[in-house]
């Protein structure tokens, strides 16, 4: 029997239970921002994961002639690799097939006070699997960088946005509809059986901890730091708020996870990546944004 009609009913259930919630806006405003998304459980190993497969922490399958990413020097942590042959529920069918992408982020705290966030990080896409080799960290490579190695499973998930993203400000939520949103990220957790506040996810509307994701997004793709939109000029805000509706979520990553041990270097809450519509379409993964949010 095929498992479809199961799944279809989950997101049925998860509609209904959040139109019982007490909101101040149209509940099928709500609804309409339920997105399907890709979530992410991590489980401990006690053999090696093969070479290609998808996982959290340990040394990452590169080809030989890729460069372990840095920035001024220091090299990059390696969180973990997405086989996208593994993943099973893309229900917009907007990643790649096959390939290998790798995730890479500055664990360099000074590099966090002069440096865009964009350039904090490194996306790196293989589609041809057949040289893999595994690399070894590099010198001057942090201790506290060095994850668990750990498998990673994919299931069926659905997010709603974060309270202060642009979708949700767009419909003029009141104080008992934020409040209500929390309740309902918690519902839709325990139907899913995700068990996470925040959790890991490909896609879907990110889990922010500090209310958005999108804004600091599409602050780096004008090449600005942290600013709040009264600060920018009138032709920098309309580029941001235009770019934050074009940026979706890539991964992410819950720092608080224990099974790889990624609060291991001294942060807390989520990474963030993202990509703009257009080069998601394209395959660019070069081209690709980030966000680290402390709880």
């Amino acid at each position: 029997m095929s498992i479809f009609p199961f799944k279809k009913k989950i997101k049925y259930k998860i509609e209904s239970e959040l139109r019982k919630l007490p909101w101040d806006v149209d509940s099928k405003k709500i609804i309409q921002l339920l997105e399907p998304t890709i979530g992410i459980k991590t489980k401990k190993t006690s053999s090696k994961i093969g070479i290609g497969k998808s996982k959290f922490g340990g040394f990452p399958d590169l080809l030989k002639e890729v460069e372990w990413p840095n920035l001024n020097g220091f090299p990059f942590a390696f969180l973990g690799q997405i086989n996208l042959s593994e993943i099973k529920f893309d229900k917009f069918n907007s990643l790649p097939e096959n390939g290998l992408l790798l995730f890479f982020f500055s664990t360099n705290q000074d590099d966090y006070q002069y440096e865009n966030l964009k350039d904090m990080h490194r996306v790196i896409f293989i589609e041809n699997l057949l040289n893999l080799e595994q690399r070894n960290y590099p010198e001057k490579y942090s201790d506290l960088a060095k994850f668990n190695e750990c498998e990673i499973e994919y299931f069926e998930q659905f997010s709603l946005p974060s309270y202060q993203n642009y979708k949700i400000l767009d419909l003029n939520f009141t104080d008992e509809d934020d409040n209500l949103l929390f309740e309902a990220s918690e519902i839709i957790n325990e139907l899913t059986s995700a068990g996470e506040d925040i959790g890991h996810q490909i896609m879907g509307n990110a889990q922010a901890v500090q209310g958005d994701v999108n804004y600091p997004w599409a602050l780096q793709s004008i090449g600005h730091k942290l600013k709040t939109l009264s600060e920018l000029n009138i032709t920098d805000q309309n580029r941001v708020l235009e770019n934050q509706k074009n940026i979706r979520l890539l991964l992410q990553i819950d720092m608080s996870d224990n099974t790889p041990n990624f609060s291991g270097f001294g942060a807390s809450g989520g990474i963030y990546f993202g990509i703009a519509e257009k080069d998601l379409a394209n395959g660019n993964f070069e081209n690709t944004y980030f966000e680290l949010q402390n709880s």
